[in-house]
């Protein structure tokens, strides 16, 4: 996705938590956070937004500042003061980052699209009813869930060697797992393939849904040791 409209995706996402946490209000349950309150919630993606706010600014990341007990007042400013840093047209600046082949501000824009709309699914969960997320926003988080954070993490020790391949409607990415690496192995026979619609698939992939509403052919501990894989570095 071009860096506007993820920029755009952020701002919605933003809009979206706040409405779904405002709506369930501070001590409502997360179920996709087990042992989180909506306000816990607000109150860590307030602390993720400063922090990389504040890596955007020094150049250099710094611990993660104790969030005040308005919760939703520091989000209110964290992620306003985040989305006037992270200016698209600024994207492909040099700035430091996490990741070892890219270093701009586009990484930060995608990054904290996905980790907004992420978390928007988790005050959702607090109201009972989850929207999708938008397809093309979906795919790209699936890509980079297995580019980035499969890509530049070392996985776990899997066992054996799997290879899987997982198919939203336009995509498709197979991914080889070995112990403490992973391969991108396009054209490759894979043991076993996950499709279905891109927001069930990312969603799955971040441990915020079951493979209910998507269809695996094959073998399904292939699938398991992808889903631990992705587990253990995100």
């Amino acid at each position: 996705m071009r860096p506007e409209a993820l920029h755009t995706a952020l701002g919605t996402a933003v809009a979206e938590f706040q409405a779904a946490v405002t709506s369930a209000g501070p001590d409502a349950p997360v179920p996709t956070c087990p042992g989180w309150t909506a306000d816990a919630l607000t109150a860590h993606l307030a602390s993720v937004f400063a922090l990389v706010a504040d890596w955007i600014r020094t150049g250099r990341r710094h611990p993660p500042r104790p969030v005040p007990a308005a919760a939703p007042d520091a989000f209110a400013t964290a992620s306003a003061t985040l989305l006037e840093l992270l200016d698209p047209g600024q994207a492909s600046r040099p700035y430091p980052t996490w990741c070892p082949w890219d270093r701009t501000m586009g990484f930060w824009i995608r990054r904290m699209a996905h980790e907004a709309v992420i978390h928007r699914v988790d005050a959702e969960s607090a109201l009972g009813a989850v929207t999708p997320v938008p397809a093309e926003l979906a795919a790209d988080g699936v890509d980079e869930v297995l580019t980035l954070w499969l890509g530049a993490r070392q996985p776990p020790a899997v066992s054996g060697e799997h290879v899987v391949r997982l198919e939203v409607p336009g995509r498709e990415w197979t991914i080889g797992l070995n112990p403490s690496v992973v391969d991108f192995c396009d054209g490759a026979e894979p043991e076993a393939v996950l499709r279905g619609p891109a927001s069930a698939l990312d969603l799955w992939l971040w441990g915020r849904g079951d493979a209910a509403g998507l269809t695996v052919e094959g073998d399904p501990a292939a699938v398991a040791a992808l889903r631990s894989a992705v587990a253990a570095v995100t």
